[in-house]
């Protein structure tokens, strides 16, 4: 089971939309699921129509009756195409959102024999503590999404040194691309390794967070061709022997899956 974390240092460059695109085009093999854990986003259920009391409040309820034995999986939802999301969030500082990373992360081990992978959406990273650290320490990757723009190059610059120190292999940037800075130039002023760039394309991200219609241009689009090499990045990342040997994966006893969604499913939001 892979784990990543989305975030971002300043503004609001795309978290979620990356999240979702980087899930849609998820290597087949690999079943996977938006976490949403940015207690001052859970847009997605407003964005899709979806049922605001089935995500996390649903889990929360689950996990409270039967502990390490509840299952993630009857508590998502899906966006067009398939891709399984668990939408909703917690507030700051409470009981629940202090175990999430724990409870979430046991609950989806328990899915399909090796468990989802989980992409999480973990918002504006404010400091590495409280809410956000529990996704950071258990993460096998951590990106963070920022603009080419020089205010948002140096805002991570500033942060570079704490964030190497504390994620070592496991951090890489996601530049979003609509600012004068080039990959290989934001790399060496951060000190941070670029793992991908997707384009600046509002009319495709309008389709990807459900605010205008036109999948099929969606799907041809630059930004999911960049979205799907960053996915293949990122699994590979994942995987390599600096980052396994740095994170380590939740014990519990497997169960056969309550719900399947097969790969070209969740794939049918990009044709």
């Amino acid at each position: 089971m892979t784990v990543v974390s989305f975030a971002s240092l300043k503004g609001a460059p795309g978290v979620t939309t990356t999240a979702c695109l980087v899930g849609a085009t998820w290597p087949i093999g690999h079943r996977v699921m938006i976490a949403e854990c940015d207690p001052a986003g859970g847009d997605l259920a407003a964005r899709f129509a979806l049922s605001s009391q089935r995500g996390w409040p649903s889990f929360v309820t689950a996990v409270r009756r039967g502990g390490s034995a509840a299952s993630v999986i009857p508590h998502l939802q899906q966006l067009p195409g398939g891709l399984d999301v668990l939408v909703g969030t917690h507030a700051p500082g409470t009981a629940d959102a202090e175990r999430s990373p724990t409870a979430l992360l046991a609950g989806a081990s328990l899915a399909d024999g090796g468990g989802i992978d989980v992409l999480v959406d973990v918002g504006r990273l404010h400091d590495a503590t409280g809410h956000s650290a529990g996704w950071l320490d258990c993460s096998d990757v951590v990106a963070i999404v920022l603009g080419t723009d020089a205010a948002s190059v140096l805002h991570v610059h500033e942060h570079a040194e704490g964030l190497r120190d504390r994620l070592r292999e496991r951090i890489g940037l996601v530049l979003v691309a609509g600012g004068s800075h080039r990959a290989a130039e934001v790399e060496q002023f951060v000190g941070i390794p670029v793992i991908g760039e997707l384009p600046y394309d509002a009319g495709a991200a309008a389709v990807a967070t459900g605010t205008a219609r036109g999948r099929r241009r969606l799907a041809r689009s630059r930004l999911t061709s960049c979205a799907r090499q960053l996915a293949e990045a990122l699994v590979a990342r994942s995987a390599s022997p600096q980052v396994r040997a740095r994170t380590s994966e939740p014990e519990t006893e497997t169960v056969p899956p309550d719900h399947d969604v097969p790969d070209q499913e969740r794939h049918e939001v990009l044709r």
